[in-house]
């Protein structure tokens, strides 16, 4: 391996180290003296900071945001963990491949493609469980609604009403109970009920929960009654359910049919027509 490969392979891991070791150094406790109080800035003021800067960070934070990572610490933690993995996976790969005399272009290779093939595969994945938390806030809306209905019913203010929710549901609704339970803490520290379901509605992407909060804000707003309103949400997600499980069962029919047409019609055709070629082939065969 030639000289300069090394001094590559140095500058690429101190550009991919680097943003890991701000982060943890960001992360990391500062200790409770007044200098390091008045100049060291926690985590989640930097990482706060970087959203409001940066676009590509801001759509990454609403990402983990999705997928059940809250705060910032949370969404901190995760970032730099994942990017000691990949790192450390990459480094592992390139090690095992000089190990194996692998050209050193080769492994310059390696490195690059497997930190960006890495980050890729991660960011995938992320998005693949923030979908999935938002397909599960959609299924659960319909209990939702019914659940507000019936102690709306009863006379309870919204806040105590979103309150109750979020204790008695939480194994029979739990994502939209962790949702709700962010709004409940943020009214019961002293931000305005309109603000709090803006911000929820906001950091949403499931449409069901997002008409789901549209009511109730739209409630905290003007003061009036919701029951009709979430009478006519309820069948309107019931009809979009039906919709999507009769979609759901076309596809299904489809693909049975193309497995019918792959495997049951040729042996069908062997058992029908096979007597009847065999008997043509052996009369052939005897003139």
């Amino acid at each position: 391996m030639e000289t300069y490969h090394f001094f590559y392979i140095i500058g690429a891991l101190i550009l991919c180290t680097a943003p890991v070791l701000l982060l943890a150094f960001a992360h990391a406790e500062s200790a409770p003296d007044e200098r390091e109080e008045q100049f060291g800035s926690s985590s989640k003021d930097i990482w706060r900071q970087l959203r409001e800067e940066n676009t590509h960070i801001a759509s990454l934070s609403q990402l983990l945001r999705r997928a059940g990572l809250f705060n910032s610490d949370q969404q901190v933690n995760a970032i730099t963990l994942t990017l000691i993995a990949i790192i450390v996976v990459t480094l592992g790969l390139a090690v095992y491949s000089y190990f194996i005399n692998v050209p050193s272009t080769t492994i310059l290779i390696i490195i690059t493609a497997g930190i960006f093939g890495f980050a890729y595969l991660s960011y995938a994945l992320l998005k693949k469980m923030a979908d999935d938390r938002q397909d599960k806030l959609d299924q659960e809306t319909l209990m939702l609604v019914q659940t507000t209905r019936m102690l709306w019913r009863v006379g309870l203010s919204l806040p105590k009403t979103l309150a109750i929710m979020c204790d008695q549901l939480r194994e029979l609704a739990p994502t939209c109970s962790q949702e709700l339970q962010l709004a409940v803490n943020k009214i019961e520290a002293g931000q305005s009920q309109e603000e709090a379901l803006y911000e929820l509605l906001n950091s949403t992407s499931a449409e069901g929960f997002k008409e789901y909060l549209v009511v109730i804000r739209q409630q905290s707003i003007t003061g009036g009654s919701i029951d009709k309103a979430l009478d006519e949400l309820y069948k309107l997600l019931q009809n979009r359910r039906r919709l999507e499980l009769m979609e759901a069962v076309n596809k299904m029919s489809g693909k049975m049919s193309l497995v019918m047409m792959a495997f049951l019609f040729p042996a069908l055709l062997i058992v029908v027509a096979g007597p009847a070629f065999l008997t043509i082939s052996q009369s052939l065969t005897g003139n």
